[in-house]
């Protein structure tokens, strides 16, 4: 049986429809706390309130005009809506695109990216939203940044044989747990790997490039046919990163898992979205071709 609070159900309608995909930002004050935040780990600022949000809102649009949210997955607790979503959009608004590095003007090129909204709710109001996109793909679509052999590589991992268990104190986590069967999703990947020996693989070329691993799950959400965590982990960079050789720099990292469970309780698809582009300015130097001029 799937999750569905009717009140946060009602409330994330509007959100997604209205808000986001719709760009009605008075609709943005029925909805929002006067003490709502959202964040995204890749963006430069926290937006506050409705009015922090509708510059949120207002921004998104003025930069990709067609930019829409196809929500694949959504749960709606009775205090949290939890939504998997597929954004796309083209690079073409008069308002410049925000970024850390300053404003980026229209590229004219697409994007697609998976994201997740984990949205604090109740009923009432929608309270806070952490979450996640992969702003790595974005940057590389609209050609700010070239990561093409990184993609290349993470592809190779599915069809290499497995590698021997990680070195790390998480070990091979999760395998256990995955269905025969299980589509995985990694914004790393181009195409979601197909089984437990393809997912189990990709896995293992991750965690060999990390030692020394702490890692921490810092909020957590189940239900009948979802279980669904946010995590942090510091590690040190001692291997290959899918082509990025090991630095020795000590890291910190940040993303969000969700499983959606079948019968036996185990993975039958499984989404992980992460922080790449802080990772990778971490482990690597950024590539070259960036079009983003630094604020004065």
């Amino acid at each position: 049986m799937a999750v569905n609070d009717p009140k946060n159900k009602k409330l994330a309608d509007i959100y997604y429809n209205d808000v986001m995909n719709g760009g009605k930002v008075d609709r943005i004050a029925d909805i929002i706390h006067d003490d709502f935040i959202f964040t995204i780990p890749t963006h430069p600022e926290v937006f506050r309130g409705p009015e922090g949000f509708r510059k949120e809102v207002s921004g998104l649009h003025g930069a990709f005009p067609d930019v829409h949210l196809d929500v694949h997955h959504l749960w709606c607790f009775d205090d949290l809506i939890l939504g998997l979503w597929t954004g796309t959009g083209t690079h073409i608004g008069a308002e410049p695109l925000s970024t850390p590095a300053g404003p980026v003007p229209a590229t004219g090129r697409p994007f697609v990216i998976q994201g997740v909204s984990w949205i604090r709710a109740d009923g009432v109001l929608l309270r806070e939203n952490l979450a996640n996109e992969d702003t790595l793909r974005i940057v590389h679509s609209l050609g700010l940044a070239d990561f093409s052999a990184l993609y290349r590589n993470a592809d190779a991992s599915l069809v290499r044989p497995l590698q021997v268990p990680v070195r790390s104190s998480v070990g091979p986590t999760g395998h256990a747990l995955m269905a025969d069967t299980i589509r995985f999703d990694h914004p790393l990947l181009s195409a979601q790997a197909v089984g437990s020996a393809q997912a189990t693989a990709f896995l293992d070329s991750y965690w060999s490039a990390f030692d020394q691993v702490e890692f921490t799950i810092t909020q957590a959400k189940r239900g009948p046919d979802v279980n669904a965590y946010r995590w942090e982990f510091t590690a040190t960079h001692t291997g290959d990163f899918f082509g990025v050789p090991a630095s020795g720099n000590r890291i910190h990292h940040q993303g969000v898992t969700v499983s959606v469970l079948n019968s036996a309780g185990k993975g039958s698809s499984t989404y992980v979205n992460e922080n790449l582009i802080v990772l990778m300015g971490q482990i690597a130097p950024q590539p070259s071709n960036s079009k983003a001029k630094s604020k004065k």
